[in-house]
């Protein structure tokens, strides 16, 4: 279909201006366009109104002089005494004039046998020359008999004197000075007031659309700040039923599908990686036993089958770690974890991923967290580099003011500047990372980007000084991090008060006191007459408050991935306590 000519124009001003914009600038243009032409209408309006009203009283004098002068008043029959009687003493701008050569073949002889005062007697006022009963107008310029040029209107209306039949006729002259100075004036006031008028409608519908405008930019602000865990949240809903309201409401609406759909995608992947964890678990478990019994050439397919079989499990495992974060968040147990010993245990650590050992430069660096989910995301970047790099992996970890740097930089093909943002996306692999031989799922770097922003950090692609790419990852240490808000107390793996000081028994009581208590008679051993003896009964001993007996030293035991040296315990062996007393 044909596009309107100018469309593209307007599309490109709409896309650089806003809606906001464009409708202060149409209203804007339409109101100058409308008091334009208001304006010109009201200063041609009166201007043709004004001169009516001078052509309206030129007509008045000069009807009200000519019939005078025709009345014959002064009763001579002499049109030339009655004219200079008619204007004689006159203030405004009259003339009389006739035509006494009535022979039509030769030139007119007109003279000017009446005038008023203000008014030379020559020149005439115009060289009209009218039948009786004929009317004309002039604009022209006189000269008054004391030398002020006066711009006039000039009315000529045409007579005719009974007594001898001649034909006259009357000059009526108005001034237009007052006429242009009321046109000036309005056409002053037009030129002022239309800017003003369409700055005023420009500025008033700038904020009022604005205003209108301002559910839609609630809508656009909660709708840009939701991601994938928050479509639960809704857009506010303007009170006024309009087309802004309906709007929110179809886009709630909108949401709630996707948030549907969103819970199902999550139910389906979650319970399949749940119930796909017992048949990897035996399967992998059968070619264990089977890479025992069979023979040389079936091992190598066996090895192969574990293999794979182990890759499926870390992607079943990766699965269930993000069907998790995307239900409730991973939400990481808060603990002080050595983030030096995390990377250090990089350091020769054997790998499925293969490449090249990585160099590691750490500094003592303590930082508030999940040890094991720590040690998982500087895992994944080292295995990533180190899939990636020609010949070297350095891993690094300084403290930078308040934050912990980890930078993993190898020197392999790097991350395109336009794939940097995307890269930490689910199941997103480069060209280049393609192939089934370098064993990534595209989980690896989403697991890392959850599990960092979890502990409130951040991590960035960037371009590595070996000439590939560098993950850094940004943590609040440990004196700077969030603390817990809901902190568990370490557990006391054991007590290392000092032990109750226990009173020497008495012999043959064992562990009872000596201290004298009512007695029962007791049988000693003999026979029924054999006479009774006092037995002392014991007394317990009360057993001693947890709160008398001093602070205790918990001793915390790091948890976390079995498998990383790391995760050692440098504690020795627990020292065995004899229980308390009772």
């Amino acid at each position: 279909m044909a596009r309107a000519p100018g469309s593209g124009v307007r599309d490109r001003l709409r896309a650089r201006l806003g809606v906001r914009t464009t409708t202060a600038l149409a209203a804007a243009v339409t109101v100058a366009v409308v008091l334009v032409v208001a304006g010109a209408a009201l200063v041609l309006g009166l201007n043709a109104l004004l001169r009516m009203q001078i052509m309206a009283a030129a007509d008045q004098q000069a009807t009200q002089l000519g019939e005078r002068v025709a009345a014959n008043f002064a009763g001579s029959d002499d049109i030339k005494r009655n004219a200079i009687l008619a204007t004689g003493k006159r203030s405004d701008y009259v003339e009389v004039v006739t035509d006494y050569n009535a022979d039509p073949n030769h030139e007119p002889d007109v003279q000017n046998i009446g005038s008023s005062d203000p008014l030379p007697e020559y020149p005439l006022m115009s060289d009209l020359l009218l039948q009786p009963g004929e009317t004309d107008t002039v604009d022209t310029w006189v000269t008054l008999n004391e030398g002020k040029d006066v711009e006039v209107l000039v009315l000529a209306k045409g007579f005719e004197f009974p007594p001898t039949g001649q034909h006259f006729t009357v000059l009526a002259a108005q001034p237009v000075d007052f006429l242009h100075r009321a046109v000036d004036t309005v056409m002053a006031m037009v030129l002022v007031g239309i800017p003003v008028l369409v700055v005023l409608v420009g500025g008033f519908t700038y904020l009022f659309a604005g205003r209108a405008l301002r559910p839609v930019e609630a809508i656009r602000a909660r709708v840009a700040g939701l991601t994938d865990r928050d479509l639960g949240q809704r857009v506010p809903v303007p009170a006024a039923r309009d087309e802004v309201g309906m709007l929110a409401e179809t886009m709630n609406q909108m949401l709630g599908r996707l948030e549907g759909s969103q819970v199902i995608q999550r139910r389906f992947v979650a319970d399949a990686s749940h119930e796909l964890r017992s048949p990897l678990t035996t399967i992998a478990s059968g070619l264990e036993l089977l890479d025992g019994t069979v023979d040389e050439a079936d091992r190598s397919t066996v090895h192969t089958l574990r293999g794979e079989a182990a890759r499926l499990d870390r992607l079943v495992d990766g699965l269930l770690l993000l069907a998790r974060s995307d239900e409730r968040g991973l939400q990481p147990h808060r603990e002080d974890v050595d983030l030096d010993e995390i990377v250090e245990a990089e350091r020769g650590r054997p790998s499925d991923v293969g490449g090249v050992d990585p160099e590691v430069r750490a500094d003592p660096v303590r930082v508030s967290g999940d040890r094991a989910q720590l040690v998982r995301a500087v895992r994944n970047l080292v295995d990533n580099a180190r899939r990636h790099a020609r010949s070297r992996v350095v891993v690094t970890l300084v403290a930078d003011g308040a934050s912990a740097v980890v930078d993993v930089a190898d020197d392999g093909a790097g991350v395109p500047p336009a794939d940097r943002g995307r890269v930490f996306e689910r199941f997103v692999r480069l060209d280049d990372a393609r192939a089934r031989a370098d064993g990534g799922a595209g989980l690896g770097l989403a697991i890392v980007k959850e599990i960092v922003t979890a502990h409130d950090g951040t991590v960035e692609v960037l371009d590595s000084p070996l000439g590939g790419a560098l993950f850094r990852i940004r943590l609040p240490l440990v004196d700077a991090g969030v603390p817990d808000p809901d902190p568990e107390p370490a557990p006391v793996l054991y007590d290392d008060r000092p032990p109750v000081p226990r009173p020497a028994p008495e012999p043959g009581y064992g562990a009872w006191t000596g201290e004298e208590q009512p007695t029962r008679p007791t049988p000693t051993g003999g026979g029924p007459d054999q006479p009774t003896r006092p037995v002392p009964r014991p007394t317990r001993r009360p057993r001693p408050h947890p709160a008398d007996a001093g602070p205790t030293r918990p001793t915390p035991i790091r948890l976390g991935d079995a498998t990383s040296p790391a995760d050692v315990n440098p504690t020795g062996p627990l020292p065995v306590v004899p229980p308390l007393q009772r």
